[in-house]
This record gives C-alpha cells, sequence and structure tokens, in this order.
C-alpha cells in the first residue's frame, strides 16, 4: 500500500494529479462523486494502470479511480492535465 498527495484536482473533469513519495507524480480519474481536495493524503496501489480503490488515510473515505499513468515528470503531469 502506497501514499501519495493529491496535488490537483479537476472537478470538472475528473483529473486528480498525485504526488509519490519517490517524487514520481500519477494521473488518475475519479470514478465516484465524493469531492476530494488538495492536500489530502491517499493511500492504494499507485503503481498500477486500471480500476483502483484509493482511501484518505485521515476520514478512511474510499475513491473509486481509473489509475491512467504512473511514473510521470512533473512536466509530464502538467501536460496530462491541461
Amino acid at each position: 500500500m502506497e501514499q501519495a498527495h493529491v496535488i490537483a484536482y479537476q472537478a470538472q473533469t475528473g483529473f486528480i494529479g498525485l504526488q509519490l513519495p519517490d517524487g514520481s507524480y500519477a494521473l488518475a480519474e475519479q470514478l465516484g462523486n465524493q469531492p476530494l481536495r488538495e492536500g489530502q493524503l491517499l493511500q492504494g496501489n499507485l503503481h498500477s494502470v486500471g480500476l483502483e480503490t484509493l482511501e484518505d488515510t485521515s476520514t478512511h473515505v474510499a475513491y473509486e479511480v481509473f489509475m491512467q499513468a504512473y511514473g510521470l515528470s512533473a512536466e509530464g503531469l502538467r501536460l496530462a492535465l491541461l
């Protein structure tokens, strides 16, 4: 189980930018409608592509996401969120 901070959240598209502890970034698409916020700490399988459940480490709320990419650079994540 890995942890990552939400560094970008686009409510209109559902795209989530995550920063992993190793300094890399991941891109996910939220499938549910529970609001996320920048700064949240989520945990789950972050080095995968496909359906995953990420859990908020403080509230234990589960978020269904589709992991789009991982191992991205900051620039790669920025471009993916455009």
